[in-house]
């Protein structure tokens, strides 16, 4: 069955995704893949130069320092990073996280494009790192994440899961367009839930996503299809 651990912390829920529901054991649509020891355990910021919406954004300010040096000073707080990393194309970026602990990967062109998907640009990554057995990329585009969200999801993933992502617990209502008329997606309106009346649902927020490399060779964050 699936195993699930929630951590709340204001907004923040970890999610823990093994890799077995109940009914999905029956249709092989799942598939538990930590069958080794995870002995490295890698940290990867993906930062390129050419961001369309805010050109350079990973070095926009945040408060008194750029985004991505506020995202690898909480990285670097953590236990259990055997490396850390920074992925780009662009000089500017490098020169910014020069003065840090870190490793810089210097990603390829095609890698880099505004078609290039993260999981294809982890994947380059990885592809140079046969060293590595299981990532965290953290973007750095999140300032409120904290250390101590990282260092549970750590934890989550060295007890035997598959993969860790952080998500925020949701009370809207929900609407959809279909056939030019909207449509309730996550409620009956005869029956309005009232917020202390339901769990509520749980939305992605991007702050980091952590997985075992056989994962992400195939392709995917969490581990399902």
């Amino acid at each position: 069955m699936m195993r699930r651990k929630f951590v709340t912390n204001a907004t923040v829920i970890i999610i823990l995704y093994l890799a077995l529901f109940a009914n999905a054991c029956v249709n092989n649509q799942f598939h538990i893949l930590q069958t080794y020891e995870v002995k490295h355990i890698g940290a990867l910021i993906l930062a390129r130069g050419g961001s369309k919406g805010i050109p350079l954004k990973n070095i926009s300010k945040f408060g008194n320092k750029t985004l991505i040096a506020n995202s690898i000073e909480i990285i670097t707080k953590v236990k259990g990073f055997a490396s850390i990393w920074v992925s780009t194309d662009s000089s500017q970026i490098f020169e910014e996280v020069a003065a840090y602990p870190v490793n810089v990967h210097w990603r390829a062109e095609e890698f880099a494009s505004d078609k290039a998907s993260s999981i294809s640009a982890v994947q380059e990554f990885l592809k140079y790192h046969p060293e590595i057995d299981a990532l965290a990329l953290v973007q750095c585009t999140s300032p409120f994440l904290k250390n101590t969200y990282l260092h549970k999801g750590l934890e989550y993933l060295k007890s035997g899961n598959d993969c860790v992502f952080s998500v925020s617990r949701s009370y809207k209502l929900r609407w959809g367009l279909q056939n030019e008329a909207l449509i309730p997606l996550n409620f009956n309106p005869k029956y309005r839930p009232r917020r202390q009346d339901w769990n509520g649902e749980f939305i992605e927020n991007g702050m980091f996503y952590i997985a075992l490399r056989s994962l992400l060779k195939r392709g995917i964050f969490q581990n399902n299809k």
